[in-house]
C-alpha cells in the first residue's frame, strides 16, 4: 500500500515535466518556423510538351515588380526563391530579349513556402526602335539587377552559310531556337532544339551553325552559371543573316 503511494508521488511530477517538455518543444518549433522567411518554389515546364526548363532564370518580384531574388532551375526545371521578408510577390521567368512571364501574386508571412508548377509558353520578343536597338539592350540589362547577368556573346558572329537553294529563289525566313550555354559559354550538348522555322534549309544552317558560338556565361552572385536561351535568326536573301536575339 505504502509503495503504491510512493510510486504515485512520483509519476505526478513525471508527467508533469514531460508535458512541459513537449509545449516547450512544441513553442521552439513554433518559433524556428516563424524566424524562417518566406520563399517560392515550383516546377518550370514547357506549356507544350510539358518538359522541364532547365537553366531558366527565376525572379522574386516584389510588389513594386523590382527583382529581390535570383536563380536558375535545376535540370528538373525546379527552384527555390528565398524573400528578404514577409510582402507580397511573385515569380518571375526570364528569357533575355522575350517579354517576361509571371506567376499570381502571393502574399508571404514569415515561414511560409508557396510550391507551384508553372507552364511557360514564351511568344513576343521584345522589339526596340531600329535605329537605336542599344536602347532595348541597355533597358534590359538594367531590369537584371546586381545579382544577375545574362550570357552574352563572346565572339564575332561567324558567318552563317544562307542556303543555296534560298538564294537562287530569293526566299527568306526565319528561325527560333532554343538551348542551354553552361558554365563555359558554350552551348550545352543535346539541348538546342528549334522553337519554329519557316524553313527546313535555315534550320539547317542554324544547326551547323551552333559548334561555332561562344558566350560569356551568365552570372549569379558573382559566380558563372548556365542560362536557358532563345535565338531568332532573320535570313534576308538579299542581305548577310542578321541575328536579331539582343545578346
Amino acid at each position: 500500500m505504502i509503495g503504491r503511494r510512493f510510486s504515485g508521488c512520483l509519476a505526478a511530477p513525471t508527467l508533469v515535466r514531460a508535458v512541459r517538455l513537449a509545449a516547450l518543444s512544441v513553442l521552439l518549433v513554433a518559433s524556428e518556423v516563424l524566424a524562417q522567411p518566406p520563399a517560392e518554389s515550383g516546377i518550370a515546364r514547357d506549356a507544350r510538351s510539358s518538359a522541364p526548363l532547365p537553366c531558366l532564370h527565376v525572379t522574386l518580384l516584389d510588389s513594386a515588380d523590382h527583382a529581390v531574388a535570383h536563380t536558375v532551375t535545376d535540370s528538373a526545371g525546379t527552384f527555390v526563391l528565398v524573400a528578404p521578408e514577409p510582402g507580397v510577390f511573385r515569380v518571375g521567368f526570364e528569357l533575355f530579349g522575350w517579354e517576361r512571364l509571371a506567376g499570381p501574386a502571393d502574399t508571404l508571412r514569415a515561414g511560409d513556402m508557396r510550391e507551384r508548377v508553372y507552364p511557360l509558353e514564351f511568344t513576343q520578343v521584345l522589339h526596340s526602335d531600329a535605329d537605336a536597338p542599344e536602347d532595348l539592350i541597355a533597358a534590359l540589362r538594367r531590369r537584371e539587377g546586381s545579382g544577375w547577368r545574362s550570357a552574352e556573346a563572346a565572339n564575332a558572329d561567324a558567318p552563317l552559310r544562307y542556303p543555296k537553294a534560298m538564294v537562287a529563289s530569293r526566299t527568306s525566313g526565319d528561325v527560333v531556337a532554343q538551348y542551354v550555354v553552361d558554365e563555359s559559354g558554350r552551348v550545352r550538348a543535346g539541348s538546342w532544339r528549334p522553337i519554329q522555322f519557316t524553313n527546313a534549309e535555315f534550320l539547317g544552317a542554324l544547326r551547323a551553325h551552333v559548334p561555332a558560338m561562344r558566350y560569356k556565361p551568365a552570372r549569379l552572385d558573382g559566380r558563372p552559371v548556365c542560362e536557358l536561351v532563345r535565338n531568332q535568326v532573320k535570313f534576308d536573301w538579299a542581305l548577310v543573316p542578321i541575328i536579331t536575339i539582343f545578346n
